[in-house]
C-alpha cells in the first residue's frame, strides 16, 4: 500500500507550524541581534541587524522541526513548574544591542545543596538523532558507546551570553549552566541494555556546564557581536565568517553547498549576489523588510 500524495489530516499539524514559521520572530527586548545568532555568520549578523527581507524562508519540515521543539520546550517549562515552583522562565536579558531569554531560571539550592546561594541557568535544545548521538558518542548501528563531544559550542555560548546579561541585570550569581538535549527517536531496549545506557538516557541527555567553561566562550561572543556592531554604525556588512563546532573562525560559500550554515540561513541568495568579503550597505542588493 503507497501513502496518498494529498493527505486530508495528518498534515495538517504541519500546515499549521509552517505558517506560524513564516511569522518573524522577535528579539526578546526588541534589539537588532539575538543571543541565538551565537555562531553564526558575520553576514548574516549584519543582516539581521540592518532588518534586512528574508528571502529564503524556512521549508515545511523546518518548520516541523522547530515547531515540534517548540512544543517539547512548553510542556517541560511546564513539568519543571510543577516540581519546582520557584523556577521562573523565558527570563530576558540585555547585553548592549543584543538580547534573548533562557528556558528556565532556577534558584540554586533547589537542585543541589552545593549551589545554594546562585543560579542556574537552563536551556534546551531538541534535535535530530545524528547531533544528539554525536553528543553522547553513541554508535547505533554498532551499539557502541565513545567519548561525546558534549553540547554544541554554540549553544553553551548562547546561554552563557543571558547568563551575563542576567547577572548584570538582577544582580546575581550564575554558576551553572545546566544543557538539555531531547532527541525524538529513542534508543531500543535491546540496544540501551547492551550498551548500559538508562532509562532516561534513551533519548535525552542533560549536561551541567561549569562557569570557567562558558564564561570566556560568552565574552568572547559578546565581544565578536560589538565588532560587527561597530561595523554596521559605519554601514559595514560583515563577511562570510562564521564559528565551526571547535569554536574557529570558518569562511563560508553560500554557492558551494557544503556549508550547513548556508543552507538553512535565510538570507543565502541576497549574500550569493553580494558575493564574499566586506561590503557597505550602499553596495549591497539587499532590501529592508
Amino acid at each position: 500500500m503507497e501513502p496518498v500524495s494529498k493527505p486530508v489530516l495528518t498534515h495538517l499539524l504541519l500546515e499549521e507550524l509552517y505558517e506560524a514559521s513564516k511569522v518573524a520572530k522577535p528579539t526578546a527586548r526588541g534589539t537588532a541581534l539575538r543571543y541565538s545568532s551565537a555562531g553564526s555568520c558575520e553576514r548574516q549578523i549584519s543582516y539581521m541587524g540592518l532588518g534586512a527581507k528574508q528571502n529564503t524562508p524556512m521549508d515545511r519540515s523546518g518548520a516541523w522541526a522547530t515547531g515540534l521543539g517548540t512544543i517539547v520546550h512548553e510542556a517541560l517549562q511546564g513539568a519543571i513548574s510543577r516540581v519546582y515552583p520557584r523556577a521562573e522562565f523565558e527570563v530576558s536579558s540585555q547585553n548592549g544591542n543584543i538580547s534573548g531569554s533562557c528556558d528556565a531560571l532556577v534558584p540554586g539550592e533547589d537542585l543541589n545543596p552545593e549551589w545554594a546561594g546562585t543560579w542556574v541557568l537552563y536551556e534546551l535544545k531538541t534535535m535530530g538523532t545524528y547531533s544528539f548521538d554525536k553528543q553522547v558518542g553513541w554508535n547505533r548501528m554498532r551499539g557502541t558507546v565513545g567519548m561525546g563531544e558534549g553540547p554544541a559550542l554554540k549553544a553553551i555560548t548562547q546561554a552563557g551570553m543571558n547568563a551575563l546579561g542576567i547577572e548584570s541585570e538582577r544582580k546575581i550569581r550564575i554558576e551553572n549552566v545546566i544543557m538539555g538535549s531531547i532527541t525524538f527517536e529513542a534508543l531500543s531496549k535491546n540496544k540501551a541494555r547492551n550498551m548500559d545506557i538508562n532509562e532516561y538516557n534513551r533519548q535525552m541527555a542533560e549536561f551541567h556546564v561549569p562557569r570557567e567553561v562558558w564564561e570566556p566562550l560568552a565574552l568572547a561572543e559578546i565581544k565578536r557581536f560589538g565588532s560587527v556592531a561597530d561595523a554596521l554604525e559605519r554601514n559595514i556588512i560583515g563577511d562570510v565568517i562564521a564559528l565551526g563546532d571547535d569554536g574557529e573562525k570558518i569562511m563560508l560559500n553560500p554557492e558551494s553547498g557544503k556549508y550547513w550554515q548556508c543552507d538553512y540561513c535565510a538570507y543565502r541568495l541576497t549574500c550569493m549576489e553580494d558575493g564574499p568579503g566586506i561590503l557597505s550597505v550602499s553596495d549591497s542588493v539587499m532590501e529592508k523588510q
